[in-house]
């Protein structure tokens, strides 16, 4: 394009200007102004000069601009990533930049004046020439996929987009080469392919949805899981869904619309499928959300329906034997705890956990089952450091089951139980304990004992058995530091009561006392005949307080309890000594205490209570003992 130049020299403007006057006719000449009229034109034309000068300097540099502009549009065009080419209405090329010129194959100076059509693949030029009909005719821009045809090399695929411009210059066509994306596209389809058919070998099914327009595409195996044929099938979700098990339907349909939104990007659903006869299937539905819209919501979503029949009734089966097992564990009256390597506790039977709750203990699991054995049921050092050898040998794979030789008594000496260790046989080295509870025989042994180690005419323990087991008692508390109070007791004046009522009524009267005592006794406590009329009571875990509350219940018992005899009531007292342990090492040494407080008692009036720990001696009761009958 040619720009037209103002005159470079004042002499040509002037010759320019003289001109254009000479052609105009009327007003006025400079001979009829006078001076002061021309002073004032001259002023003005000297103004009009330079404003001249100025537009033209204005001038001048808004060419350049434009110059520029016009470069670095041109320099834009041909360097633009997108091929452009100008046709006039005869189909030859007018114009194009470098990228159209590297489509169509020669230097851009060849392809000047060529027809366009030419470099068209023969197969498409009629398609071309439609477009560019409809694109002059109906003013609206047309977009097709073609292909360019070179000498010696394959079609090129390009995206055409053809814009009438005016009769004048033709037609605007952008080029894009899609040969890439087309490649690419290839490439896809031949994955997916070969995924479909991986997958369908195996018997998954594969389902590509169009979420915008609810277009559902299912592989053969997907039909299969179904038990259904395409033919059975609309292409589209909510027919699917008709077939999901409606207690699993809202799930499937709340994880897909979490994917829809754009909350998850992943899919992963077990749901059931209601088949043709009735039956259904347990299967697995995952996918992946792989196009999404430009405000992040999904476009299409693609996954696969696997069958898991077969795990899901595995998973039911060990359920069913996990709970039974449960059962077998929970059912068994021994008390059974589940230990790991290091003896801590995992999980109890009921029969542990009432045990145990009826102890005060509310929660077991994460504590150490030695710390149970040694602090709850009073097991002495020796035994614990057995069991925790034992654990060792279990653990380390020595032994399969370890035992206590004898049974353990607990704190209270109230219940006997046996203590057994069985290992697992698996990679945690799990152990189980078993505590047997044997007290009932236990105490039918003892009370076995007791039989053959009684008084005969009161039924107490007979001395001998007794100091044994006081012997013991001694020895456990010693060992434990459990408190015991020992009680000595002596009916007053019993000379008198055979000398006045006989023999065979004082031996009534000792029978009485003695089954009075017991009906205040506990049934941890012992009693035993030392003497004539003497007896002694053991108090296991019994503190001072305990033993004076116990001895004034025996003095309150005896007044209460006269006994009958041939017709007549014997009342009588008792005196009692009260002794606790404080380390003696012997039985004898805690009696003697016991002794010296009897002897205190009686001499401070009898039917009362002296105690070793002080020189207090309890005062006699104030209601006195009714007398005996005639």
């Amino acid at each position: 394009m040619a720009y037209r130049k103002n005159p470079p020299e004042l002499d040509a403007m002037r010759q320019l200007a003289t001109a254009r006057l000479s052609g105009r006719s009327g007003g006025q000449t400079t001979a009829q102004l006078d001076l002061k009229q021309v002073q004032r034109l001259l002023e003005e034309l000297e103004i009009h000069q330079i404003e001249l000068e100025l537009q033209n300097e204005h001038l001048n540099t808004a060419r350049a601009q434009l110059e520029q502009a016009l470069n670095q549009s041109n320099e834009l065009y041909d360097f633009a990533p997108v091929g452009s080419v100008l046709i006039d209405t005869d189909g030859k090329i007018t114009r194009l930049n470098l990228v159209a010129a590297q489509l169509l194959g020669a230097e851009r100076a060849r392809l000047m004046g060529s027809r366009f059509g030419l470099y068209m693949d023969e197969a498409k030029r009629a398609q071309l020439q439609t477009m560019l009909a409809h694109a002059r005719d109906e003013h609206d821009r047309q977009t097709a996929e073609l292909a360019l045809k070179v000498d010696g090399l394959e079609p090129l695929p390009v995206q055409v987009k053809v814009v009438w411009i005016g009769p004048e210059l033709g037609w605007q066509i952008a080029l894009v080469d899609v040969s890439e994306r087309r490649r690419m596209e290839a490439q896809l389809r031949a994955s997916e392919e070969r995924l479909t058919t991986a997958l369908s070998a195996v018997g998954d099914g594969v389902w590509d949805w169009q979420v915008g327009t609810d277009e559902l595409m299912i592989s053969d195996g997907f039909t299969r899981l179904l038990g259904s044929s395409r033919a059975g099938l609309n292409s589209c979700v909510n027919d699917l869904l008709s077939h999901v098990h409606p207690d699993d339907k809202p799930q499937l349909v709340q994880k897909l619309q979490d994917c829809i939104v754009g909350k998850s990007v992943n899919l992963y659903n077990e749901q059931r499928l209601l088949l043709k006869d009735g039956r259904s299937r347990w299967v697995l539905a995952r996918g992946a959300v792989v196009l999404f819209s430009a405000d992040a919501q999904a476009l299409r979503i693609v996954g696969t329906l696997v069958d898991i029949s077969k795990k899901k009734q595995a998973e039911a089966d060990l359920a069913a034997a996990a709970e039974f097992q449960r059962a077998i564990f929970d059912s068994i009256s021994a008390q059974v705890v589940v230990l790991d390597q290091h003896g801590v506790v995992l999980q109890t039977n009921p029969a542990w956990c009432s045990y145990m709750s009826g102890r005060g203990f509310k929660q077991v699991a994460g504590k150490n089952y030695l710390t149970f054995l040694q602090d709850i049921f009073a097991v002495d050092l020796a035994m614990v450091t057995a069991v925790a050898a034992g654990m060792a040998a279990l653990t380390a794979g020595e032994v399969s089951c370890f035992s206590l030789p004898m049974p353990v008594q607990s704190r209270c000496g109230r219940w006997w139980f046996t203590v057994r260790l069985t290992s697992v046989h698996d990679a945690a080295h799990r152990m189980v304990v078993t505590h047997e509870d044997v007290t009932a025989i236990k105490r039918a042994e003892l009370a076995s004992l007791a039989l053959a180690n009684v008084d005969d005419l009161t039924g107490a323990l007979s001395r001998q058995h007794f100091m044994r087991l006081a012997e013991q008692e001694l020895a456990r508390s010693l060992r434990y530091n459990l408190p015991l109070v020992v009680l000595m007791l002596d009916l007053d004046h019993f000379k008198d009561v055979n000398d006045s009522y006989g023999h065979p009524a004082g031996d009534a009267v000792l029978k009485g006392f003695v089954k009075t005592v017991k009906e205040v006794l506990r049934d941890s406590d012992v009693i035993g005949r030392i003497g004539g009329e003497e007896f002694v009571v053991l108090l296991p875990n019994t503190m001072q307080e305990g033993g004076c509350v116990l001895a004034g219940r025996v003095l309150g018992a005896v007044h209460a309890r006269p006994v009958s005899f041939d017709g007549r009531c014997i009342a009588y007292t008792v005196s009692i000594g009260a002794s606790c342990f404080t380390g003696q090492e012997s039985f004898g040494e805690l009696l003697a205490e016991c002794d010296a407080a009897l002897y205190r008692a009686k001499n401070a009036g009898r039917d009362r209570l002296g105690q070793s720990w002080d020189s207090a001696t309890l005062p006699r009761r104030d209601h006195s003992p009714p007398k005996a009958a005639n």
